[in-house]
């Protein structure tokens, strides 16, 4: 008893609020919460030594004061009255003579009583449990509406042994696990990097705000902030599925009739595809046009690999998937499927569908009913449309009518097809394949199909593929 006298608890209890508003300046989250923490955590401490006990604590930060009530009901007499919650009417009005039954009975509790060790103990872990618990939410709420973004931060630590990294966010700390990391990457403490913020979890144990190094959404972002015409929307990113460390594989449409989309992303060489590339550890991006039309969707999708056709089967329910059937050659095969069938589930992702893959003779064994795909026709027909939507209003084959250039205002010399022809493998090959440039041979040749071209113009034009 002595050393309890000696205690001076009005100290102890100042200490212990000023305590608190510190924790909650340092974790950045409402005093009114840290404060709340600390009552829930009296509460639980103290009933879990008395079980039955009822208790009512009032801290008020301001004054610096803690007040700590049992609460008994007041009733009547009767056997098996519970001496933990419950008081008689009689022994009530010994303390307050104004009570009636019904009432409650507030009895103050010394602090003194909470210095018992297992007490003390119980308090402290429940405190801090509660503390993390408060934190946790404010996290939560802070960055719950920021999913789907992506931040430039710098890596705290690695775990040797699981991969896992903690991430530095500036007042808290973000967790990417082995499983959204780019495979065969190291993350390096101290260095910065881009990360996705795929969840935020509500929870007491660990870092709540989950990021990611393999989902697609990184790979859309950074497009997004190297090439301008998709900034501008320009260019619009219709789908993008991605198997980290192997492939992402997007398609993109243009809004603006002289925009090419999927060359302007490459770049010239590839430039602009690199510097993204870079980014995630050299990952392959293969970007491809993007189709209204569903059935050659799923040919370009699939490129570069070839199929010979496909069988579309539509779901019967809302909750299914809309199934389709790739039908190809035996050689084809492994470029279709992709290490460890990657490539396969890209298409499925991409076309949000559920794939199977048929050779030609399992098709037919199958009886199976597909549509075909010429590809070398379908190649033609591509090359046709880019041709027309990219050169409207500037036939590079007019550049060849002498008279026209020679005299502007005069009345062009008419040309017929075979003395069209003629002149174009008179020039020189330098200027041919300057406006045919980046054109396969055999799509030029096509082009000119419609043209009377004679055995001169079609040696010329192999001579210069040739070189």
């Amino acid at each position: 008893m002595k050393n309890e006298k000696q205690v001076d608890w009005n100290k102890q209890i100042v200490d212990t609020i000023t305590a608190l508003t510190l924790i909650a300046d340092e974790n950045n989250i409402p005093r009114d919460s840290v404060v709340d923490a600390l009552k829930d955590a009296i509460i639980k401490a103290y009933t879990k030594e008395y079980p039955e006990t009822e208790l009512e604590v009032i801290i008020d930060i301001d004054s610096k004061r803690i007040n700590i009530n049992k609460l008994f009901k007041v009733v009547e007499p009767y056997d098996d009255l519970n001496d933990y919650a419950e008081m008689t009417i009689k022994e009530a009005q010994k303390y307050d003579p104004s009570l009636k039954v019904g009432d409650i009975y507030k009895e103050p509790i010394h602090l003194s009583e909470l210095s018992k060790l297992s007490l003390g103990l119980n308090l402290s872990q429940m405190f801090k449990h509660n503390v993390t618990s408060q934190t946790n939410k404010q996290v939560y709420n802070n960055w719950k509406p920021r999913i789907g973004e992506v931040v430039y931060a710098e890596v705290e630590k690695v775990d040797s042994k699981t991969g896992y990294a903690t991430v530095n966010l500036e007042g808290t700390f973000g967790f990417v696990s082995r499983q959204e990391t780019i495979p065969g990457e190291i993350l390096i403490p101290g260095q910065k990097y881009n990360f996705y913020i795929k969840d935020v979890k509500e929870q007491t144990k660990g870092w709540p705000i989950i990021l990611s190094r393999a989902d697609a959404g990184l790979v859309r972002f950074l497009i997004t902030l190297n090439i301008p015409e998709v900034q501008e929307k320009i260019i619009e990113i219709k789908d993008i599925a991605r198997v980290a460390g192997f492939k992402t594989k997007l398609s993109v449409v243009s809004h603006q009739i002289s925009v090419e989309p999927a060359g302007t992303i490459i770049g010239p060489r590839g430039s602009r595809i690199k510097i993204i590339q870079e980014q995630i550890h050299g990952e392959h991006i293969e970007v491809i046009e993007y189709d209204e039309e569903f059935k050659n969707y799923i040919v370009n999708v699939c490129a570069p690999a070839e199929i010979a056709g496909f069988s579309i089967i539509e779901p019967k329910t809302i909750e299914e998937r809309r199934q389709i059937i790739l039908v190809a050659r035996g050689d084809k095969l492994a470029l279709l499927i992709g290490k460890r069938g990657a490539n396969v589930r890209l298409i499925a992702e991409m076309l949000k569908a559920n794939i199977e893959i048929n050779t030609i003779e399992e098709a037919h064994e199958s009886n199976l009913q597909y549509q075909r795909v010429d590809m070398q026709s379908l190649r033609q027909q591509t090359f046709s449309r880019a041709y027309k939507k990219y050169h409207s209003g500037r036939d590079v084959l007019s550049q060849y009518n002498k008279a026209s250039r020679a005299r502007p205002n005069a009345t062009p010399t008419p040309q017929t097809a075979s003395q069209l022809a003629t002149s174009i493998a008179k020039k020189q090959k330098s200027s041919i394949l300057e406006d045919f440039k980046g054109m396969n041979k055999d799509d030029i040749l096509k082009e000119l199909s419609n043209v009377e071209t004679n055995e001169n113009t079609t040696d010329n034009i192999d001579d210069d593929f040739q070189e």
